[in-house]
């Protein structure tokens, strides 16, 4: 099957050395563990420190570090470039998570953390059997994220629906998990340089993040 249209940016590798692939998948193991490692430092000892930021300077801090991390990883070739683009996401991330966390029991955060792991083992197992399921899902990904994040907000805002939004996290988790095999399968057939395996890495961080703090909110609804 030809590679999805999210691989034709990575086919051009130019002179960039060429990994095995023992190599490129511990960079990103390393590159994971690296930004999960930060957020664990970022929720133990900076909570305080964030928690007394005004909400809009927050914010504001928030989506110009992550939305210039993410565009920084994804258009450059550099690695060094792209390994500084991740860390402009986990680092604000990580200051979400630190507000956040906090207002969970120890219990709750371990089980999300717990099922996190199971369902990203599965769908990358999934992934490595059947990459061309989530090569063709893409679309119906992106377009049931979208429907899935507009309805929660609405029920937010106005409170119609508000019942329903437990269904809504359980989906979106499902999404996640569907974005955390589309990311296995791209990453597997992806020129293995070692600017790729930053941005793979990258995109994984982001589907297993949105995992973990969905279950938070569906575990912990009695926190």
């Amino acid at each position: 099957m030809a590679l999805s249209f999210s691989n034709k940016r990575y086919e051009d590798v130019g002179d960039a050395k060429i990994l095995s692939d023992r190599t490129f998948y511990f960079v990103m193991a390393l590159t994971l563990m690296f930004g999960f490692g930060v957020n664990a430092l970022e929720v133990w000892l900076l909570a305080e420190y964030f928690a007394g930021w005004n909400v809009w300077v927050f914010f504001i801090v928030y989506l110009v570090m992550a939305i210039g991390g993410v565009c920084l990883n994804i258009f450059s070739r550099n690695p060094v470039l792209s390994f500084l683009g991740y860390c402009m996401v986990v680092l604000p991330v990580g200051a979400a998570l630190s507000l956040t966390v906090p207002a969970y029991s120890f219990a709750t955060v371990q089980s999300a953390f717990t099922v996190t792991l199971l369902l990203a083992a599965a769908f990358a197992l999934m992934a490595v059997l059947w990459p061309n399921v989530f090569y063709s899902m893409w679309k119906v990904l992106a377009i049931s994220l979208l429907v899935a994040l507009i309805w929660q907000i609405v029920s937010l805002l106005t409170g119609i629906g508000r019942s329903t939004l437990v269904w809504v996290d359980w989906i979106v988790v499902l999404i996640f998990c569907c974005y955390v095999g589309f990311d296995v399968s791209l990453a597997k057939s992806r020129p293995k340089t070692l600017d790729n395996a930053v941005d793979s890495a990258c995109g994984l961080y982001l589907d297993l993040i949105n995992i973990f703090i969905r279950l938070l909110a569906i575990f912990g609804r009695n926190d």
